[in-house]
């Protein structure tokens, strides 16, 4: 059985990898036709709105996550009833939080628009116009995450994979419409991605409908579920409310306090950020089930064993894309946007060192989800973040950048990756020494023999085409060399040889 997971796991991993690339690309292009057609400003002012909805994204992320958790679980357990109910009840959850969060949101997010963000007169009713175009997607989006999570829970990457860069597709072409719209361009901008998201929608409810027969959506309550949803979601509430809270304020900090210019920059190291994110959330999405399976089977050696397995692989291929973008980074957004806001390089760097350590740390984020105990763990972890918000803030008022704002912000995830390490010898009875050898050592050497080499050549041969292919290169080779044959062990390297096609390069 476990032989059957590992290969299953290797396919997904392939799969993803590939559904990340192709997106990754069309979101990229995607937001760079989208910067140039409306300019600054707008993207600015795009950002700082859709802010204010996204903010409230922690709730539907805490619901999200406890789908996920009990899907996989009764997945696990083999319970077929159980895990209709789980289904039913997760689809009726969503449209109740939907439809909530639209109700407050409509009240308190346009007085917000109108008297706490400094949008000019000029530009205030399409600002209006987009977050209730915003918002609608918002809602749109929370409807279909059960139908998305019960996908990723079966493990039919495939059809995921499809779907998503569909999605992708659909976005890139929305941002083509924008120049032909005979509307404002920002207005247009929302109204388009309100008709894709609400096009997804029905494309995975069709999907779940004819390819997962055995959580078809039936109309039905179980109280017992809801209390199970809200008690697992209120604790997961407080992480996903602490980083999505810290996140928002960065932008609506930035905007305020330096102007529209630093907002389209972080709005450009968003994008950045969430493309290399790829890497890890596709990866993620591909053992995350099997760690809620393994445990709700009782399997805890295969449980240990992907956990480490996981933390490395991740973190070798978030170097892979990372480093040579980070070393190039004003090179790769010359080639991307062409201009750019002067303050995206120094902002993309840091939040680059912030995710890096979430990285490696994912799988030990799964592992508490997938025993159920969030209390603890959550209240330590948003502890340390909520304390970002305070100190950005006191760092921009007293007149510095905002790449040290950000700088603080990360230093304080260094802090949670730490903690949460401790911590997880006494959940999950984590063998911290071995943790911190055949894990932290290992990518530590990893990053210490990439990175250096890697900068010091970019520099050397400067901010063109030379330099950053040969830069890359170097990058690329020393990450697979130094990740193959240092930080996996010989039991990981030989699940890599038995994936097709990518066994064939390896050997």
């Amino acid at each position: 059985m476990e032989n059957e997971d590992v290969k299953r796991l290797a396919k997904n991993t392939v799969t993803l990898f590939v559904r990340m690339v192709l997106v990754l690309v069309v979101t990229l292009y995607s937001s760079r036709v989208v910067l140039r057609t409306l300019g600054f400003d707008d993207f600015g002012i795009y950002t700082a709105v859709a802010s204010v909805v996204v903010f409230f994204g922690f709730l539907n992320t805490a619901l999200t996550n406890a789908t996920s958790r009990y899907l996989a679980f009764e997945l696990g357990r083999g319970d077929t009833e159980q895990l209709k109910k789980t289904f039913s009840m997760a689809v009726n959850c969503h449209v109740i939080l939907a439809v909530t969060l639209w109700i407050l949101l409509e009240v308190g997010g346009r007085w917000f628009i109108g008297h706490k963000l400094n949008v000019g007169p000029e530009r205030l009713q399409a600002a209006e116009a987009v977050f209730q175009f915003s918002l609608l997607t918002f809602c749109i989006g929370i409807v279909q995450t059960p139908f998305q999570a019960n996908i990723i829970a079966h493990e039919k990457m495939d059809g995921y994979a499809v779907l998503s860069v569909l999605d992708s597709l659909l976005k890139l072409s929305a941002a083509y419409l924008i120049a032909l719209s005979p509307i404002d361009r920002l207005v247009s901008y929302g109204l388009l991605l309100f008709a894709v998201a609400l096009v997804m929608l029905i494309c995975y409810m069709v999907y779940n409908a004819v390819r997962l027969k055995d959580t078809r959506y039936r109309l039905s309550w179980d109280g017992k579920l809801v209390g199970q949803f809200a008690s697992y979601s209120g604790w997961s509430l407080l992480v996903n409310a602490a980083a999505v809270t810290t996140q928002q304020c960065i932008t609506i900090f930035l905007f305020n306090f330096i102007g529209k210019l630093a907002s389209a920059a972080i709005g450009v190291a968003n994008q950045v950020s969430a493309g290399i994110g790829m890497f890890i959330a596709n990866f993620s999405q591909s053992y995350r089930p099997q760690i809620v399976k393994s445990y709700a089977s009782g399997d805890l050696v295969y449980f240990h064993r992907l956990i480490f397995s996981a933390s490395k692989i991740s973190f070798i291929l978030y170097l892979l894309i990372a480093v040579p973008i980070v070393a190039n980074i004003n090179f790769v957004l010359k080639i991307w946007l062409g201009d750019f806001p002067a303050l995206a390089p120094s902002y993309i760097s840091v939040i680059v060192i912030y995710y890096l350590f979430d990285s490696f740390q994912e799988p030990l984020w799964q592992a508490v989800h997938a025993t159920g105990n969030l209390r603890t763990h959550q209240i330590m972890i948003a502890s340390i973040k909520f304390l970002a918000i305070p100190a950005m803030y006191f760092v921009l008022k007293a007149g510095h950048s905002g790449a040290a704002a950000l700088a603080v912000w990360a230093g304080l995830n260094v802090v949670c990756a730490i903690a949460r390490t401790l911590y997880m010898k006494h959940l999950i009875n984590l063998d911290l020494k071995a943790y911190l050898s055949r894990v932290v050592l290992r990518i530590t050497v990893l990053f210490f023999a990439v990175v250096p080499l890697t900068f010091w050549i970019a520099r050397a041969l400067g901010s063109n085409w030379k330099g950053f292919l040969a830069s890359s290169a170097v990058s690329v080779a020393l990450v697979l060399a130094v990740g193959f044959f240092f930080v996996l062990n010989s039991n990981e390297r030989s699940l890599l040889k038995s994936v097709p096609i990518l066994g064939k390069l390896i050997v």
